[in-house]
């Protein structure tokens, strides 16, 4: 190692140090992927298990109003693609999330929409970032083709 020339010791070491940051990037982006994957199975399951009660999968389409006491949305039902209005009671629930809920539908106060879904905290029985079920396709479809070799 004493004959190496200096400046080839300093690329090498750049090389090897750049491979490392490539690696460890490449890795967190996978435990992100199946971590976002997870939380996409157990919201499932958690939509089988409460099933009896009424709960149903929703998705938070956009948000029209934040206000200190919660958020104004336009949902779509997951079961159907049914759209329509929310108001989520003391949160503010993040556009393209998906959420498990039981909630009662009335009428809007101040825009007399008569199919208004209400949601109290109670009611939200979990949700996922708009980003786990694509991280739960993307880790299928990587599966895949190590599952077709066996």
């Amino acid at each position: 190692m004493n004959d190496l020339p200096p400046h080839l010791l300093v690329l090498v070491l750049t090389a090897a140090l750049a491979l490392f940051v490539v690696l460890a990037a490449r890795r967190r982006r996978r435990l992100e992927r199946e971590a976002l994957a997870a939380k996409w199975v157990w919201l499932l399951r958690k939509q089988e298990a409460r099933q009896s009660t009424g709960a149903r999968l929703l998705q938070v389409l956009s948000v029209h109003q934040r206000v200190r006491r919660g958020s104004k949305a336009s949902i779509r039902w997951c079961a159907g693609g049914a759209v329509q209005d929310a108001w989520f009671d003391d949160w503010h629930v993040p556009p393209g999330a998906f959420v498990l809920v039981t909630g009662n539908v009335g009428r809007g106060p101040h825009n007399r929409i008569r199919n208004v879904l209400y949601v109290e905290p109670g009611h939200v029985h979990g949700w996922v970032p708009a980003s786990a079920p694509k991280a739960w396709h993307r880790q299928q479809a990587l599966r895949a083709p190590l599952l077709g070799r066996w």
